[in-house]
């Protein structure tokens, strides 16, 4: 009995000391670490919204480029004759130089063009050229044109009178011009001619004629 009573004491003794190693345990550690306990709050993460530019805001998202000439662009040209009136419209291939230009650039292109236009469209009588429509996918054109006819060659006539070659314009009324050249110092041949009022057509026929005969 004695021994059982012994051995009881002993792991009495034994849980009370464990007991009282918890114990301090606990107590140390709440009170050199006073907070070891508190529960860290979840981290949220704010995103920041980035503001707009001020190009972001001014361009829209739905915006287009602004048209510009490419080589599919179709360039139509609308000719305008003053003299009959007529209108003519044909396409050619847009040239080189015009591509990648806007309205603004293609305007000054044309207004340059008309300004110094090639030999050809000189020799064709152009007037002017005017950008009637624009866009990427079409331009039209319009080059008006007036051929001025060249007058015709004055005519005159050469006549006999007093035995010398006057000249006479067409009309036959105004006299052009009074020369030294004897009528009978001529081919008789030509002195007849005279004689039936000879024509010559232009003055530059005239005067070789007159250089040809003069003393």
């Amino acid at each position: 009995m004695k021994l059982i009573g012994r051995v009881s004491l002993f792991c009495m003794t034994g849980l009370l000391g464990f007991a009282a190693g918890i114990y301090c345990n606990s107590a140390y550690l709440h009170f050199f670490y006073p907070n070891k306990e508190i529960t860290q709050e979840p981290i949220v993460h704010i995103e920041e919204t980035v503001p707009q530019t001020e190009a972001s805001e001014s361009i829209p998202a739905d915006s287009k480029m602004p048209d510009v000439i490419t080589c599919d662009t179709v360039f139509a040209i609308e000719e305008y004759d003053k003299n009959t009136e007529m209108t003519a419209l044909h396409e050619e291939k847009i040239p080189g130089k015009y591509i990648g230009m806007d309205r603004e650039n293609f305007v000054d292109a044309m207004e340059s063009y008309e300004l110094s236009p090639p030999l050809e469209e000189q020799q064709r009588g152009l007037l002017s050229v005017e950008v009637l429509s624009f866009s990427g996918s079409k331009v039209l054109v319009r080059k008006s044109y007036q051929i001025v006819a060249e007058p015709e060659e004055e005519v005159f006539y050469l006549v006999a009178e007093n035995h010398y070659i006057t000249v006479y314009r067409q009309d036959m009324q105004s006299v052009y011009l009074y020369t030294d050249i004897c009528i009978e110092n001529l081919p008789e041949e030509l002195q007849e001619e005279i004689i039936q009022k000879k024509l010559i057509s232009g003055e530059g026929d005239l005067y070789h004629f007159l250089e040809s005969y003069s003393s």
